[in-house]
This record gives structure tokens, C-alpha cells and sequence, in this order.
């Protein structure tokens, strides 16, 4: 008697009998799926606790919530500087005390928890229905930013690895409370339906509703999460992989969430897509590893710094179980996951093999986006055929130098100095050479390539200026002119650059040059002076072309002018057995990009 009034107490907090962790069962499972409970080693606990100390500072314990700063312009805020109230960064704090294992913030955890969740839009008929804003202070129904609908996928996953890992730490009155934020935040990402395409988020979002509808019973889920993995696995191999190719942002996260399916996903089918769209996101990386350097080579489809960050070092360092020593003296850090690099990817994360060139078909169906990575003993050079000039994109990125100093030479069009949206890349590339063109497009964005679209073709600006960024050089990078081509040399290498083309309106334009502690430039300033309105539907044509090329002290780099053409709104470069045509006119925003 007394087992079945359990049960049925169990059903009426909203958990199934099999959602409870017993002390006894290693590997709980329930409906296909594994929990996996955190054990963290002494060193594991050792550097979660040192990288607690900071955020315990943050902690407001009238809200429950962790205040962070902002500084600058942000996609899905109103605000752009100050102290809020965020809910994410909230949210994992709450699982981080968890993971810590003391008593004495489960407590804080569970508030946080409990709080946050309370922030949730939860009324169906809402457009927002299931998703949270970033902070507290801007509650959704208020806010004039669109709203971040990816925030239903990225809080979601934490909500699980509380679920999945915490569970029998929770207190009966959390369980529904977090089992109904779930299932809302499912319902959401299954009403958006996000197209495969969109890398990260198609994956994120077929973890949640997978594990979701198999946790909590709900069989229509079910069935479209099965489809959606199906979908977004033949969609990959049959493009050979990832849309949001290359990106050392959300190729990891699109690698955390199939390792968390790994985790937890145990049905054999499922499992053998997932491990090998696992191994398709560890290639992508290795091929692209430039270990001179100790860089992530280009072109990238979205990043949010040129430069690898030490998690990056951390990651490689654990997923070979210390095998692959990028960085020395790899101190232990806290993770979450358990990523495992193929073995047979280890020689690329290693010596490497150089010089090569790796061509990669990103885009199948045309017009098709190619990427070319030159990989030479001294350095990497990457291109995009074709691209936004987007802040989060690298259609023109190359390294040199050594860990721990890397550098790095970037190509940017900057509308008062933030990256243009609306400026397009061209380029074709052959080992060390590129021949390259910009050009502005109509109905695209200005700071962001959706959010911000200059539907009137009219946008108000004080510069405008094409930028080749040397990052991380901390002393002037000193132009020199020869044969119509500026040139300099750095840490023992060449740079050429020819501006070939460059019409826009009646400005000519010139070069400057400066730097700072962050790195030094050379700029083609397009416009500068009082801010004016600019209109992309009265300007006739908009165009610059340039060719490119780098190599050791010592070689020949190439020479010569392209040669160039222009009929009906088009130009026409030739150059060093390379040929690049792209619109003048400012036409609608091509596919792709």
C-alpha cells in the first residue's frame, strides 16, 4: 500500500517513479534515455570553486539573480550600459552550485532556480510563450529589441543538466515547477521548428525536445524530435557538413549538445546519427588546426573573437585525455561534458602536415560558398568566396606567430567603426595570393545581417572605411608603396596589398594608418567627416577591389595589376590566374550570405 500511495504522489508533483535517482542505480534509465549524476574529482571541484568566487560576488540575494555589466551596443537588448539582472548567466550559477556539491548553496540554487524560471513567458496564446528575455529589467512584454527566441533552447539545456544530473537533490515542490518551464520551453522550439541550417540551434533544439518528450511522456514530441534529428543528420551528410561551417563559437556548442546526447540518448538508431555528426564537428576542427600558430584557421562563419581562447586549449587538453598538449602546464578545469577527440584526428592537433591547402564546399546548392585554407609552416590564409562583412563573420582571416602570441590580419568594412552588415566579400584564392572584392547591398542589416535590415535604403553615418586589421601587433605596421601596391613586413613575413577598384559616389577616398594596445591597421577611408544621410537606392555604384598576398621574407610575391572590365553594372578582375566578377550597382541581398 504504502508503494503505491509513493507513485501516486510521485505523478502528482509531475515526476514518472523512473525520474527518481536511487543511490543504488549506476545508470538510471527511463524511456530510451540515461541520467548521468555529477561527479566531480577533487581537481575538478578545486578549479569550479576558484571560478565561483567571483560570480559569488555578483549574487544579489534580494532578486536571486546574478547582476552583470553592460558596456556597448547589444542585438536582442534595449539597454547598452549598466548593471542588470541576467537570467542566463543566473540560471548557470544555480547549476554550478550543484555541480560544487556543498550544502550550503543548494539552498541559493534552488532559489535562483525557482526564480528564474518565474520570468518565463507562460502564457500560450503569446507569441513569446515559452521563452525568457536577458534580463530582468526587460521583461518581454515591454521590450522594444526583438525578442532572442534561442533563449528557449539555451536555458532549456540547462534546465536539463539540472534535471538530468541534480535530480535527487531537488526539492519535491521544484520538480513540477521545472518539468512545466521544460515542457514549455519544448513547445516553443517545436512551434518555431527551426530549419537545419541554422547550425547550433537545430541541434540545441533537438536535444531538448528529444530528451523532453521522452522524460515527460509526450509522444507528438516524440515524434518530431525523432524526425528533426533525422532531418538535420541527412541534411548534414548531404552537404557534407555543418551551414554555420568552420565557426570556433558554435562548432563547440554544436559538439556540447550532441555530447550531451551522447550522455543521455541511448535508443541505436538515434545514436549512431549523433556519433557521427559528433565526428563530423571533431574533423571540421582538426583540418582547420593550424599548430604553428595554434590557431583555428579560417574562413569562419560566425565567431566572436579572431584569437582562440584558453577554453579552447582546455577542451582539446580533456577530450584527449591529456594527450594533446597545446598549451604546456594545462591546469585541470571544470567541465560539464565529457568530449572525446577521434584518435585519428590527433596528428592534425599535433605537427600538422605543411604546407597544404584544404578546400571545403560549405554551401552545395548555388550559388555555393567555398572556403580555401592555405596552411604553410609560417602562417594561414583563408577566404570565403563569398559572405557578409558581418561582425560575427571571417571571410578574410590569416595567423602567424606562436602561442602564446599569435597574430592575426583581418579584413573589415566598418560603418562608424562597427562592422557593416550590408558590405559583401568576394574573393578567389590560391595558396598564398587572393583576389578580393567588397560590395554594399540593398534590404540587408547594418549592425546585425536580420535584426536591423536598412529596408529604406537610407542609413546616417559619420565614417566609412575598409579595414586591414593586424591584431595583437602592438607597434605601428609601417606601409610602404611599390608598384602601385602598399607592403610591409612582420615577424619575418611579407604583406602586399593592391586597391585596384574603389568608386562610391564622388568620394576617392585614402589610406591611414594607426594602432593601439590592441593591434595596428591600415585603412581605406571611404568617407569621413559630419554625419550625412547615405542612400544605397540612389548610389549608382559601390565597389572595391583588391588583391592580396603573403609569404616569407626573401620570396617573390606576386605582381602585376588585375586586369578589369566593366559592363552593365559589373566588374571583371583577372589576376595571377585567378578571376573574381561581382555586381557595382547596389543590388537586393544575394542568397547565402
Amino acid at each position: 500500500m504504502t508503494k503505491y500511495l509513493f507513485i501516486i504522489m510521485l505523478f502528482l508533483i509531475g515526476c514518472k517513479p523512473t525520474d527518481i535517482i536511487r543511490p543504488e542505480d549506476k545508470v538510471p534509465v527511463v524511456n530510451n534515455l540515461t541520467y548521468a549524476p555529477s561527479k566531480l574529482s577533487p581537481e575538478e571541484k578545486n578549479a569550479l570553486t576558484k571560478s565561483l568566487a567571483s560570480t559569488h560576488q555578483n549574487y544579489d540575494p534580494v532578486e536571486k539573480m546574478i547582476w552583470v555589466t553592460l558596456n556597448g551596443y547589444n542585438y536582442h537588448t534595449d539597454a547598452t550600459s549598466g548593471r542588470f539582472h541576467r537570467i542566463g548567466n543566473s540560471f548557470t550559477y544555480a547549476l554550478e552550485l550543484l555541480e560544487l556539491g556543498d550544502q550550503q548553496y543548494e539552498q541559493r540554487a534552488f532559489d535562483i532556480i525557482e526564480r528564474c524560471i518565474g520570468l518565463q513567458d507562460t502564457v500560450r496564446s503569446s507569441r513569446t510563450y515559452g521563452i525568457w528575455g536577458y534580463f530582468l529589467e526587460e521583461p518581454l512584454a515591454t521590450k522594444k529589441s526583438p525578442p532572442d527566441f534561442n533563449m528557449a533552447d539555451f536555458f532549456s539545456v540547462t534546465l536539463l543538466d539540472i534535471w538530468m544530473k541534480h535530480q535527487q537533490k531537488l526539492p519535491s515542490q521544484l520538480k513540477p515547477i521545472i518539468r512545466l518551464s521544460l515542457i514549455r520551453a519544448a513547445e516553443s522550439i517545436q512551434k518555431r521548428d527551426i530549419t537545419p541550417s541554422y547550425t547550433n540551434i537545430a541541434i540545441m533544439g533537438t536535444y531538448v525536445t528529444y530528451l523532453v518528450s521522452n522524460l515527460f511522456y509526450l509522444k507528438d514530441m516524440q515524434v518530431y524530435a525523432n524526425n528533426r534529428l533525422k532531418r538535420f543528420y541527412d541534411y548534414t551528410l548531404e552537404k557534407g557538413g555543418f551551414t554555420e561551417y568552420n565557426s570556433p563559437t558554435y562548432a563547440i556548442t554544436a559538439l556540447d549538445e550532441l555530447n550531451r546526447m551522447q550522455q543521455h540518448i541511448i535508443e541505436p538508431v538515434a545514436k549512431q546519427m549523433i556519433d557521427q555528426l559528433y565526428y563530423i564537428g571533431w574533423k571540421m576542427i582538426a583540418v582547420h588546426y593550424h599548430s604553428p600558430s595554434g590557431q583555428w584557421a579560417g574562413p569562419h562563419s560566425r565567431a566572436y573573437s579572431s584569437i582562440l581562447g584558453n577554453a579552447f586549449y582546455a577542451l582539446t587538453y580533456r577530450a584527449s585525455n591529456g594527450v594533446i598538449q597545446i598549451q604546456p602546464n594545462n591546469a585541470v578545469t571544470y567541465s560539464r561534458l565529457n568530449h572525446i577527440i577521434p584518435k585519428d584526428l590527433y596528428p592534425f592537433f599535433r605537427a600538422g602536415n605543411y604546407p597544404r591547402t584544404q578546400k571545403d564546399i560549405f554551401e552545395i546548392s548555388a550559388p555555393q560558398i567555398i572556403g580555401t585554407t592555405y596552411l604553410h609552416p609560417n602562417f594561414a590564409l583563408a577566404t570565403a568566396n563569398r559572405s557578409s562583412m558581418w561582425n560575427q563573420r571571417r571571410p578574410f582571416l590569416a595567423y602567424w606567430g606562436v602561442l602564446p602570441q599569435p597574430k592575426y590580419l583581418q579584413v573589415r568594412f566598418l560603418h562608424d567603426n562597427y562592422d557593416f552588415s550590408s558590405a559583401s566579400f568576394y574573393s578567389q584564392q590560391q595558396e598564398n595570393k587572393v583576389l578580393a572584392a567588397i560590395n554594399l547591398n540593398l534590404d540587408a542589416g547594418d549592425k546585425h545581417i536580420s535584426i536591423d535590415r536598412i529596408k529604406t535604403g537610407k542609413f546616417m553615418a559619420k565614417d566609412l572605411r575598409i579595414r586591414f586589421e593586424f591584431g595583437k601587433q602592438t607597434s605601428e605596421v609601417l606601409p610602404v608603396k611599390n608598384d602601385q601596391a602598399i607592403g610591409a613586413t612582420v615577424d619575418g613575413l611579407q604583406f602586399k596589398v593592391q586597391l585596384f577598384k574603389a568608386v562610391f559616389e564622388k568620394y576617392e577616398g585614402r589610406w591611414e594608418k594607426n594602432y593601439n594596445k590592441d593591434g595596428a591597421w591600415w585603412d581605406f577611408v571611404i568617407y569621413s567627416g559630419p554625419e550625412k544621410e547615405f542612400d544605397l537606392k540612389t548610389i549608382k555604384e559601390a565597389a572595391w577591389g583588391f588583391t592580396f598576398s603573403m609569404g616569407k621574407i626573401g620570396e617573390t610575391l606576386p605582381n602585376g595589376t588585375p586586369v578589369v572590365s566593366e559592363d552593365s553594372g559589373k566588374l571583371k578582375a583577372a589576376w595571377q590566374g585567378l578571376a573574381l566578377e561581382i555586381p557595382t550597382s547596389i543590388l537586393p541581398l544575394p542568397q547565402n550570405l
